[in-house]
């Protein structure tokens, strides 16, 4: 600066400002700085300005040295954090001032401490928030409106959402509501006439509302320029006042109903009147009553006396409100309980002038509340507590509540189990049982019931119960609820079932097999069995020494080994599994299977062995059998003329016969190098697979099919194929038995007479076809040319005329390409196949746009090609010309009137196909009416005068005729999309 000497004028400012030097000492200041910085009231002059300020923000820090390198620093307000982690706002502005020598000599600062303003501003956003209060305008100038977020958020709206005030209006619930804030607003708008009311809205999400809303116009030369308001939601605050009027209502209804006592206090004068009620409450007589407050403390209870008269000094000073209950002592000694509540009238001072109130006896209600609530309690506590599980359900079915029991005996959580009803989970063979007794106690036929039903638990396992019902009524007897106690008995089923299941078996054992049951008592060496252990080995029933007799039984060369084991069951509780041979009476042998179990004493030792034995000797003799069966399988199988394979599970060849190897040209040892599937056809792989599959899950144990082989030569073979599971003796699958008897002569035989309908068919349809082609495209060529001319005969202009000339020229180019493409059409009699060629999609399209020119010109058709040149597909050329044709005047017909149309043509290359895809924005097709008829013949969709009902059908023929595939995608008003699938050429 110049001088120094302004400082006087920087004194006085009214804003904080400080005049630094470069090492940021003061030199001067405002004395409204001096009162805002200066802690310690100490002169600034000289000192820096961190010491002053303590606790400088990094921001300020930083934009004073800015300012020292020359940079003006402004900073219209921001929130800082200061060292010790407290926040304050701050805006400044800081700029460098020079001396004589226009050398920076330091900074000037002006700033200014905002934090209460901004704290104001945050405490009312969140006050808003708190109350719900939000924000409307509605600028009808420019017709704009804006809504606070708040307001997004009462009416559940999204954030970006923004109506107009028509669509405000309409959120508010039809009828009272909507009109009556049609006609504030409208008061508003033509008068200039603010409103302030509670309406009720219904929110983007259907739910009902209340809110307050104020509103109020700006009037500009008698015009309504603007409307703005605030919306709060007092949704709750308006219920409970609803509530509260409701139960006023009803509280004035049972005030007459109910005996309720009136009385009114008047305080100054000691003065106390009663209606008749009150002196029926109090059990006294009309004429003993003094009228006088003691009169009423008279016939308090002595022990409410005090509590009473301190309750009356809170109401008269107005500490609280008078709402109580105490005991009144009648004349005969009989106690009753009275409930009373008053209201405190006050004078203009504020003074207590009267007290007015009621009085009722709640006596009954207090013994019957006493009761309900030891009941409820009881209820709550056998509830929560039960061992078994408890619910309440509702009349729909619903849980209403359910108890720990239940949620562990089900697996579902509490919240879980409310979202079901019991018939979710309940087993469908009970369900009937079940809702037919429910039915009966909603009938009113029984109030309880109780039955054996199943549940299925989360995890999906069945779970038993005993389910019992009761019926909960109303105070009027109407149903209200159900209480089911539901006791899980799962595991006494579960140990009922396999007992029962182990007794049929053992039963069903010991009757078809045989089996002995024994129990071998060590202490008392003795052996208790059923009659088949004397059967099993020709043992006297009336022998006295059951377990010699059995020992003695036992093959002499096996009798030590049995022994053996016998004991190391007693002595380490060893199962005792094992197989011997023994010698019945007459010298026959059998042999035989016996396992036991060890039954331990409460110490520990070994008291007795329960086991059982069977006769295997007939399995025995089988296994023979099946040896020798084996033996006729092989020869079966060496020396069938059938093709005949043993095959692994993993597709390998284990055997192969001779009348195979015939069939297929394969050696027996090229057979086993490799799989089946390496040799069966394609196509026919999946059906085999899948079929083998069931035969390895055990769903299927054979299966029969046509399938195909590759000949060793690489010539297909027609067969039969048998496949049968081969299972082991545990009933495993071991391996597959495969037939394959070849029918390749006859499937040739049948192919040739195929052949011969297919052609005259494909001949006739072929006919058909080219009638349809040359009806419809020398059609299109037709109006084309016809439009070229009419287009000729009006224009004036000569370069004009010329343009028209040379579409004329390329149309009638195009008309000769069609015609020789039709002639070559008529040389196809017996399909489109042999004749397709490479044919490029790109090239295609062009010559179909130069061949209606003047169509695309009259209707302004925007062509959007997104075409490779590099994409070619196998065709006949003329039925993709016809097929691109038709799309395209498609496109320009059914063309909406209320845009220009547009068509986007791209093509894409899939698993060796070109997808070519025709969009445009037309007036679209209803799939949903014509979805199934599109490509039928002589089928139309709109009403336009050129409609034939032809072009969708050949097209789909023609396409198809190519081993190709079209699908349509559409929605009206907005266009339709066409997909055409040709093989890549």
């Amino acid at each position: 600066m110049e001088t120094l000497s302004t400082n006087f004028l920087i004194k006085d400012s009214p804003a904080a400002v400080a005049i630094l030097d470069t090492q940021l000492r003061f030199n001067s200041h405002s004395d409204e700085w001096y009162n805002r910085y200066a802690t310690n009231k100490n002169s600034l002059i000289g000192k820096k300005f961190s010491v002053i300020f303590e606790e400088t923000p990094t921001e300020l820090k930083n934009a004073l040295h800015e300012a020292l390198n020359g940079n003006t620093q402004l900073n219209p307000g921001s929130k800082c954090f200061l060292p010790s982690g407290r926040t304050k706002w701050f805006k400044w502005k800081i700029k460098a001032w020079k001396n004589q020598d226009n050398t920076i000599g330091g900074v000037i600062v002006i700033l200014d401490d905002i934090t209460s303003e901004q704290r104001e501003k945050e405490l009312l956003l969140k006050a808003e928030a708190v109350a719900r209060i939000g924000g409307w305008e509605v600028d009808l100038t420019n017709n704009s409106v804006y809504w606070s977020s708040i307001t997004h958020d009462i009416h559940e709206v999204p954030e970006g959402f923004t109506p107009d005030l028509e669509k405000g209006i309409d959120y508010y619930k039809e009828g009272e509501h909507r009109e009556k804030i049609t006609e504030l607003v409208s008061l508003a708008m033509t008068e200039g006439k603010p409103w302030d009311t509670e309406l009720i809205i219904t929110t983007h999400k259907g739910n009902e509302v209340w809110v307050r809303t104020k509103g109020e116009a700006e009037i500009i030369d008698g015009n309504c320029v603007r409307l703005f308001g605030t919306f709060q939601d007092i949704n709750e605050k308006k219920k409970s006042e609803l509530k509260y009027q409701e139960t006023a209502e009803r509280l004035k209804v049972a005030t007459v109903a109910a005996n309720i006592g009136i009385w009114e206090y008047d305080i100054s004068n000691n003065s106390l009147i009663w209606d008749d009620n009150m002196y029926r409450l109090y059990g006294i007589d009309k004429k003993d009553f003094s009228g006088v407050y003691e009169a009423w403390q008279a016939g308090v209870h002595p022990e409410d006396k005090e509590r009473g008269n301190l309750e009356i000094e809170q109401a008269i000073s107005g500490e609280k409100e008078f709402d109580t209950e105490f005991r009144v002592l009648w004349p005969n000694g009989e106690v009753k309980n009275i409930k009373a509540i008053a209201k405190t009238e006050r004078d203009s001072k504020g003074n207590a002038i009267k007290m007015v109130g009621t009085n009722w006896d709640i006596t009954e209600l207090k013994q019957t509340k006493l009761k309900l609530e030891r009941s409820k309690e009881s209820f709550k506590n056998t509830f929560n507590n039960s061992a078994i599980g408890m619910a309440l359900v509702g009349l729909d079915g619903r849980w209403v509540e359910v108890n720990k029991g239940l949620c562990d005996s089900l697996g579902y959580t509490e919240e879980e189990l409310l979202e079901l009803t019991f018939q979710d989970i309940t087993y469908p063979e009970d369900l009937d049982t079940d809702l037919g007794l429910f039915n009966e106690v909603i009938e009113g036929k029984r109030d309880s019931y109780q039955l054996e039903k199943r549940y299925y638990h989360k995890s999906g396992r069945t779970v038993f119960v005993v389910l019992t019902v009761t019926v909960v009524r109303t105070i009027e007897g109407k149903i209200s609820h159900f209480i089911s106690q539901i006791m899980d008995i799962t595991p006494r089923k579960i140990a009922e079932l396999k007992l029962e299941e182990t007794a049929k078996r053992l039963k069903v054992a010991a009757r078809v097999a045989k089996i002995g049951i024994w129990d071998y008592r060590i202490e008392e060496n003795m052996v208790i069995c059923n009659d088949n252990m004397y059967e099993m080995y020709g043992i006297p029933k009336d022998s006295s020494d059951l377990l010699n007799e059995w020992m003695n039984r036992i093959h002499p060369e096996d009798k030590e080994r049995v022994g053996e084991e016998l004991q190391m069951t007693i002595l380490k509780g060893k199962p005792f599994n094992t197989q011997f041979r023994g010698i019945r009476p007459n010298g026959t042998m059998i042999h035989l299977i016996a396992f036991g179990e060890a039954q331990k004493g409460p110490s520990g030792k070994v008291e007795n062995i329960i086991g059982a034995n069977w006769d295997i000797t007939k399995l025995k003799q089988t296994r023979l059998k099946l040896e020798r069966s084996k033996e006729s399988f092989t020869e079966t199988f060496k020396n069938s003329v059938a093709g005949m394979a043993l095959v692994g599970l993993d597709g390998k060849w284990i055997s192969v016969n001779e009348g195979l190897c015939e069939s297929f040209g394969y050696t027996e040892e090229e057979f086993l190098k490799i799989t089946w599937q390496e040799i069966t056809h394609p196509d026919d792989l999946d059906a085999d697979m899948e079929l083998l599959q069931q035969v390895l899950d055990g769903k299927i144990s054979t299966y029969q099919f046509e399938k195909r082989f590759y000949h060793k030569n690489g010539r297909l073979i027609h067969t039969i194929l048998t496949v049968t599971a081969a299972k082991d003796l545990n009933g495993k699958l071991s391996h597959l038995i495969s037939q394959v008897l070849d029918i390749t002569s006859r499937i040739e035989a049948e192919k040739k007479s195929q052949t011969l309908i297919e052609i005259t068919k494909g001949q006739n349809d072929s006919l058909l076809n080219f009638a349809h082609i040359v009806s419809h495209n020398l059609r299109s060529h037709s109006s084309n040319l016809s439009m070229l001319s009419k287009f000729l005969d009006q224009e004036k202009d000569e370069n004009e005329r010329k343009n028209l000339n040379g579409m004329l020229t390329n149309a009638t180019e195009s008309l000769s390409e069609t015609i020789a493409h039709l002639n070559e059409v008529v040389q196809v009699k017996t399909g489109a196949l042999e004749k397709m060629e490479s044919v490029g999609v790109l090239n295609t399209i062009t010559q179909i746009e130069k061949s209606i020119e003047g169509l695309i010109l009259e209707k302004g058709l925007t062509s959007e090609i997104n075409v490779a040149k590099s994409h070619f597909v196998m065709a006949v050329p003329a039925y993709l010309e016809s097929i691109f044709l038709n799309l395209y005047t498609n496109a320009i017909k059914y063309s909406a009137q209320e845009r220009k149309p547009v068509i986007e043509i791209t093509s894409t290359v899939k698993n060796g196909y070109v997808q070519i895809e025709f969009k445009d924005n037309g007036q679209g097709i209803d799939l949903k009416r014509h979805g199934k008829t599109i490509f039928g013949m002589y089928k139309t969709f709109h009403k336009h005068k050129d409609a034939k009902g032809i072009g969708l059908f050949i097209t789909k023929n023609q396409i198809e005729s190519m081993n190709g595939s079209i699908s349509v995608t559409s929605e009206v008003d907005k266009g339709a999309t066409f997909c055409i699938n040709l093989k890549q050429g």
